[in-house]
């Protein structure tokens, strides 16, 4: 697990301190995907976050996902970084992929 958070700790220095919260795993199992279960929880996350003053979170994801679920919930990609696989056959066979950074205002 440490080499994991090492690996997909890609926060860029300036954005340390940015956000109020973060998203990091969002997983809906295959067998229930497409019943809007992501959404329905994201957006619970978002109205709690907005009660709470939280004024914009951070999301990460990679290309592994369906990162352009969080743009269709008005979420901005605001990062982008390419990612070396540092456990192959741990943390899956592929040697990189790209990992993005998403952000979500709650604040209008």
């Amino acid at each position: 697990m440490f080499q994991y958070n090492k690996n997909y700790n890609y926060l860029p220095k300036e954005l340390e301190g940015y956000f109020d919260g973060e998203v990091t795993i969002l997983i809906v199992d295959a067998a229930y995907r497409g019943k809007q279960i992501g959404k329905k929880l994201l957006t619970k996350v978002f109205d709690l976050a907005s009660k709470d003053q939280m004024k914009n979170l951070q999301i990460l994801t990679d290309e592994s996902c369906n990162y352009q679920f969080y743009e269709k919930l008005d979420c901005n990609k605001i990062y982008e970084k390419l990612i070396h696989n540092e456990e192959k056959g741990k943390l899956g066979n592929i040697p990189s992929e790209m990992g993005f950074i998403y952000e979500k205002r709650l604040v209008k």
